[in-house]
């Protein structure tokens, strides 16, 4: 069975564990990124900072890239099968599932006063943010993903529109990602690597990626299923993946020229080895924990950056009372940890699970008889 409908794996409420467990990964290396820490002079705890401290803004990518897929996946299915896409139940579906949440953590630093309303409100209000700047630091990411879903319905509007195959549509799609990555060297050759990483038109390609890989499990499911039985291939793809974090990342240029387009395939491979060969530890306590964690990815990701005043004056507080650093290293990063997630739960809770509730009942993903079925999917991403 599709992983859109009846699972072919275990579900919870029309979610799929495997994908929430890849949620959970990237929303963890965004923490662990902006994190603050303690210093402690011991190799093992550098080791154990090593990933969360380098990988962060490849966590974002890594969420751009499983946006793409399920997203690509809810309007690829509708125009496999029915050679028609419903663009607006789209709209208005992702409409309540981000503007509530997202709406709610602009209003909270609007009357908190955390910030200068002209750093962030004008910016975050007309989801311009990655062009205009904003300090509330996180949300460039989610303007990057509004602008994706208004590009891609109309793309797909295209395509309908000519009734282009799956081979065309594929073809146009790897055009693109060649045109973007073209035009995102361009820009880091002019030295304008600010751009590169926050606009847009540079970064729509690893979103892109994700959609493809829908594109050959919707519409081309057998290509797909012999992409997917190839582990040795998969693996090679996430080993020179892994190869590229530790060894190419470290040259900002390089990674946001053809960094990003090496990242996205990668973590294309990546999700189909998550979704197809980790049935074996999927029941273990640690995949269910992430698993859990990536539930709440967007509300962690919304409020996470909340955590870090605490932890600062946590820092201030273990320096004056003379705490062992391996203590305060620990406590300090697990104390964020757990404001992130409790914040993220709540909030999650509280504002967006009651708006999809609404946005369920008003438009169903399946709709009434007469109308074009839509695949149910709940997709929670940033």
């Amino acid at each position: 069975m599709g992983l859109f409908g009846k699972p072919r794996t275990q579900q919870t409420s029309n979610r799929t564990i495997e994908l929430d467990f890849v949620r959970g990964i990237a929303i963890i290396a965004v923490m662990g990124f902006h994190f603050h820490s303690v210093k402690t002079g011991y190799w093992f705890v550098t080791a154990i900072e090593y990933p969360l401290k380098n990988f962060g803004r490849e966590g974002v990518n890594l969420f751009f890239t499983l946006s793409g897929f399920l997203v690509g996946g809810l309007l690829l299915k509708q125009y496999s099968e029915h050679g028609r896409i419903d663009a607006w139940r789209f709209i208005i579906r992702r409409i309540f599932k981000i503007w509530p949440a997202y709406y709610v953590l602009i209003l909270f630093h609007l009357f908190a006063g955390r910030h200068p309303t002209d750093t962030f409100l004008y910016q975050n209000l007309t989801h311009l943010q990655n062009y205009l700047g904003t300090s509330i630091s996180q949300t460039w990411s989610l303007a990057v993903e509004e602008h994706f879903y208004l590009f891609l319905p109309a793309l797909l509007l295209v395509f309908v529109r000519f009734k282009v195959g799956v081979n065309a549509i594929i073809g146009t799609l790897l055009s693109i990602c060649g045109i973007v990555l073209l035009a995102r060297c361009a820009v880091v050759s002019n030295g304008d690597i600010d751009a590169a990483f926050f606009q847009t038109q540079y970064r729509i390609d690893s979103l892109l990626f994700g959609v493809i890989l829908a594109a050959f499990y919707w519409m081309k499911p057998d290509v797909y299923k012999k992409f997917a039985d190839k582990k040795w291939l998969l693996l090679s793809m996430v080993a020179v993946l892994a190869a590229w974090l530790v060894l190419g990342t470290t040259h900002v240029a390089l990674d946001e020229s053809i960094g990003f387009t090496i990242q996205a395939i990668g973590f294309t491979a990546a999700i189909v080895l998550a979704v197809e060969y980790s049935k074996g530890i999927r029941d273990s306590l640690l995949y269910r924990v992430v698993a859990w964690i990536g539930v709440y990815s967007y509300g962690i990701y919304l409020w996470h950056s909340l955590a870090l005043a605490p932890a600062d004056i946590l820092i201030r507080k273990a320096a004056a009372m003379h705490v062992p650093p391996l203590a305060a290293w620990f406590f300090v990063l697990a104390a964020q940890f757990g404001i992130a997630i409790v914040i993220g739960y709540v909030t999650t809770r509280a504002v967006e699970f009651p708006f999809l509730k609404i946005r369920d009942a008003l438009f169903p993903a399946k709709q009434r008889k007469g109308e074009m079925e839509v695949p149910v999917v709940s997709t929670h991403v940033s």
